[in-house]
């Protein structure tokens, strides 16, 4: 989802929402009775670095994901004496085609394939770093470039300059439109 906050129809938001957060709840749902009766099992959600930080005009994208962060962190912690392992993936730009399919803030399909896609991490590498994840039973994997993992420090333990930035950002974001 691209676009600013205060031009986005409400049902792009809902769409985003529906796509990124209760897709996967809704299929854990399903799945978490078997695994609660056997004692046993392991769910992995996908989500982005942007449920850690977000930046500026992905509201709808980034909502979802710390939508999706949250619940894990919940889950993990109620089902861990069920041996329930849940594993939260937060890659950075993966190169798929999804700013091509990606929603503006009026409902439109994107159709421009970003740079930083492009420049992504391959879906292969991911998908490696994911397995070993599951196999380590890691709760919290990041999969990006050190500045998205320092930006996401930074709002930890220096929130007023990540804020600061982000600022800079969005003006800078703005101007190229």
């Amino acid at each position: 989802m691209l676009g600013e906050i205060i031009n986005t129809n409400m049902d792009v938001d809902i769409k985003v929402m529906l796509t990124n957060y209760f897709a996967q709840i809704a299929l854990a749902k399903v799945i978490l009775p078997y695994m609660i009766k056997q004692q046993s099992g392991h769910i992995v959600c996908i989500s982005s670095i942007q449920g850690k930080i977000s930046i500026p005009y992905r509201s709808a994208y980034a909502a979802s994901k710390y939508a999706l962060q949250a619940w894990c962190d919940c889950c993990r912690a109620e089902l861990h004496d069920q041996n329930v392992k849940i594993t939260i993936v937060s890659p950075g730009y993966i190169k798929t085609s999804l700013s091509l399919n990606a929603l503006t803030e009026s409902g439109q399909i994107y159709g421009v394939m970003d740079k930083t896609i492009q420049e992504g991490y391959y879906p292969e590498y991911v998908a490696d770093r994911i397995l070993k994840a599951v196999l380590k039973e890691e709760k919290d994997i990041l999969i990006t470039p050190f500045i998205p993992k320092a930006a996401m420090y930074l709002r930890t333990l220096c929130p007023s300059l990540y804020f600061w930035i982000m600022q800079k950002r969005a003006k800078k974001t703005k101007k190229k439109e």
